[in-house]
């Protein structure tokens, strides 16, 4: 949960939830459905799975040019000044790696978008099938 955006009409304090949806075409209606099934799927079931999409869809930049500081007590200042330097003199070197990450980390983010797709598509159709395999057999029982 977030608060809402800035300009919002919402107060700061309102919570606000953000969902992620995948429709296969542009109509409005198939995505007013994909966010009913969204909120009623309630994240595809599984907080864990909610929050690892939400880290994919979200946090997929690289930042190279972030440094770790030590806070080691009486070299610290040293070790850190090094390594600023250091990464700021070669990140060139590291760029094209970062980038191929970054593209492998969005391409991996679509294919988990379209196989959930998949699964809901499927586990409909197998909902479908229980519920009609149900009525036939419902219908072929002998009457005592």
């Amino acid at each position: 949960m977030t608060g809402p955006p800035a300009g919002s009409i919402l107060p700061p304090e309102a919570p606000v939830n953000v969902y992620w949806i995948l429709t296969d075409d542009d109509d409005a209606e198939h995505a007013l459905a994909a966010v009913t099934r969204q909120l009623a799927d309630g994240d595809h079931g599984s907080p864990k799975l909610a929050e690892a999409l939400r880290t994919i869809h979200f946090q997929t930049e690289i930042a190279n040019g972030e440094v770790l500081e030590t806070k080691r007590a009486v070299v610290a200042p040293a070790i850190n000044a090094f390594r600023r330097g250091f990464t700021k003199a070669l990140w060139w070197y590291g760029l094209p790696q970062w980038g191929q990450v970054s593209e492998y980390q969005r391409s991996a983010t679509n294919v988990i978008d379209v196989l959930l797709v998949e699964q809901r598509k499927l586990r409909t159709r197998v909902a479908e099938l229980e519920a009609h395999l149900a009525a036939l057999e419902g219908r072929e029982k002998p009457k005592a």
